[in-house]
């Protein structure tokens, strides 16, 4: 009998500091795609749901395809625009009949006018529904805000590896793939997260040259081969969001009879992370009018001169450019 496996995507980075509200509307303008719709949207894409979609195929699984909803980084989600989107994946589960799977794309940084930790109050719901047994992995962004409650009502957490975020596809893989494994009764998985008392590490998650977060993926690689770690994730966190959660952690998804060992190794990659702190970490901050000031002293010089917010997104979550008067 084919595995009956549940399959949504509930994605946004929000920044609490922006003044911009997250609407349904917003979802609209980016994507918000419901029931088999998602097939044909994202079929042979390098997008998340790209990959459940090959993975589907790939295992024959009958699939109960829910929503596809993400909206372009902004403020919190209206309280509205949350439940709405929370109530169609949870009842859509409630009324999916027999479930074997959860598979899920989230971000792991989405806030609401109600909920600081809203993926965590979605798996809450979800395992309300299906109990304390059904395998259930998420996907998550490298710059999650990662939480115990995340951990404790999902089975795996698998974050991206690429900033600039390129491997959404190959991480949907490797959580369908755990979620074929646990529901055929060859794994256990259960997910422990450790997070050290910072704002900010692993130089914001930054993969395209030498640094510490390379280094950490090469150690998180080397501990996904050893028997009982099935996955090691490294979140970067967002620092964009006044929440309890804001900050970096380490999520290890392990079997049973393996938690000293997964909390070992969350904790020697935290200490990676606090060690080396100071890695590449902007120190000479200036305020607005002497960097006016310094541009204005360079003017005539040869070359272009740039002066540009070093944020994550600051394109989605500064107001400026979000109402299109970027200027030259």
């Amino acid at each position: 009998m084919a595995y009956r496996v549940l399959i949504a995507q509930f994605k946004h980075e929000t920044n609490t500091f922006s003044k911009l509200p997250t609407t349904l509307e917003d979802y609209r303008k980016r994507w918000l795609v419901e029931g088999a719709e998602m097939v044909g949207r994202f079929a042979g894409t390098r997008e998340e749901v790209g990959g459940y979609i090959d993975s589907v195929r790939r295992y024959g699984w009958q699939p109960v395809w829910t929503c596809a909803a993400n909206a372009t980084p902004s403020g919190k989600l209206t309280k509205d625009c949350w439940e709405t989107i929370r109530d169609r994946i949870v009842e859509a589960t409630r009324q999916a009949g027999r479930l074997d799977g959860i598979c899920l794309s989230l971000h792991g940084a989405m806030v609401s006018e109600t909920e600081d930790d809203a993926e965590g109050a979605l798996l809450e719901l979800l395992r309300g529904v299906v109990g304390p047994d059904l395998p259930m992995a998420a996907t998550l962004d490298l710059h999650a805000n990662a939480t115990q409650r995340m951990a404790r009502f999902a089975n795996a957490l698998v974050s991206y590896r690429t900033y600039p975020h390129v491997d959404g596809y190959e991480r949907a893989v490797q959580a369908a793939a755990l979620v074929q494994e646990a529901m055929a009764g060859r794994k256990r998985p259960r997910c422990l997260l450790l997070q050290p008392a910072m704002l900010e590490g692993a130089q914001h998650g930054r993969t395209t040259e030498p640094g510490l977060m390379l280094d950490l993926l090469a150690k998180a690689d080397s501990f996904e081969k050893e028997p009982g770690i099935d996955v090691v994730s490294i979140q970067a966190g967002f620092t964009w969001a006044d929440i309890p959660y804001t900050g970096p952690s380490i999520a290890v998804t392990h079997e049973p009879g393996a938690e000293a060992r997964a909390r070992a190794i969350a904790v020697e990659l935290i200490d990676d992370m606090w060690r080396r702190r100071e890695e590449g970490a902007e120190t000479s901050f200036r305020p607005i009018a002497d960097a006016i000031a310094l541009a204005r002293a360079g003017a005539g010089k040869e070359g272009p001169l740039v002066i540009a917010d070093g944020t994550d997104n600051p394109a989605a979550a500064g107001t400026t450019t979000r109402r299109g008067s970027c200027r030259r």
